[in-house]
């Protein structure tokens, strides 16, 4: 993997930049998947105030470089970025974004799966989800 094949970056609040997007684009690629998980306004039966995130920054970046190892191995995709939100997302507002660019649109749409879901089960990013009547912590997973 060259180091211009995977790029990462945390960012303070919500993200609104196309940043993950630009990392990718080439003209290689037949296709550009791009994810952005957003903050909705229900979850287990709640009205959701807002998220707040924490991470461990330094394994945040080794944990997704190995996650963008395996896609590259397994799937064969060109590029990978990744943005995550640390602190405050409000509802409605994006907190991940995940770009790929792929030569060919399933092997990306897979990489794409299976990256988030990689994410969410062994990286060390945590949110809180604030509800009117209090708040919980979520774990890696969540």
């Amino acid at each position: 993997m060259s180091s211009t094949a995977f790029s990462f970056r945390l960012t303070e609040g919500p993200i609104l930049s196309d940043w993950a997007r630009a990392r990718v684009l080439g003209t290689d690629a037949g296709c550009v998947i791009e994810f952005r998980g957003v903050v909705r306004e229900q979850a287990r039966g709640q009205s959701v105030l807002r998220l707040e995130y924490s991470a461990y920054p330094r394994m945040v970046e080794t944990e997704l470089a190995s996650i963008a190892s395996e896609m590259f191995a397994q799937f064969g995709v060109l590029r990978i970025a990744v943005e995550h939100s640390i602190g405050t997302v409000p509802v409605g507002d994006c907190s991940v974004v995940v770009a790929i660019a792929g030569a060919h649109r399933l092997e990306a749409f897979l990489a794409s799966t299976a990256f988030m879901d990689a994410l969410k089960e062994r990286v060390p990013i945590w949110k809180k989800e604030c509800y009117a009547d209090g708040s919980i912590w979520k774990g890696q997973g969540s």
